[in-house]
């Protein structure tokens, strides 16, 4: 509850100075392949937007090493259950399989998107050698 509220202030604090840190179109690519597609709007007190979402392959340690399919080709899904406290603005959306689970954060006027992981999910990564997933790198590419 607290940190909806924060999130309230913190919309209201930026609605008259202009957009709130993490209003815009954010994108992650891999050698020119846009494989998330992140877009938050601040309205009316609140955060919300939706996010797009390709098919990529993660390396040994974690990192994206391969774009399977890009954004652009995936459904955008709207965000729910958006909150922002201490700096991170937490989300979840809807996919066929449930719930995924995100947190993001402002360093360096990027934005570092982590992807929550739900137990199965640890043990299909486990089960490529894969013990961690880096998180993703967005970039502001509209306000």
């Amino acid at each position: 509850m607290r940190c909806t509220i924060l999130a309230a202030a913190f919309v209201s604090a930026f609605a008259q100075s202009g957009a709130p840190p993490f209003a815009g179109t954010w994108t992650a690519a891999l050698a020119g392949q846009t494989y998330a597609q992140l877009e938050l709007k601040a309205t009316g007190g609140s955060i919300g937007g939706q996010i797009r979402l390709g098919a990529i392959h993660f390396d040994r340690e974690g990192t994206v090493e391969a774009v399977l399919q890009t954004a652009q080709d995936s459904t955008p899904t709207p965000i729910f259950d958006v909150t922002l406290c201490n700096d991170v603005l937490s989300f979840s959306r809807k996919d066929e399989d449930g719930i995924d689970c995100f947190e993001m954060q402002l360093v360096n006027g990027n934005g570092r998107l982590t992807i929550l992981l739900n137990a199965d999910d640890r043990a299909a990564l486990a089960s490529q050698g894969i013990s961690t997933m880096q998180p993703l790198t967005l970039k502001r590419v509209a306000p």
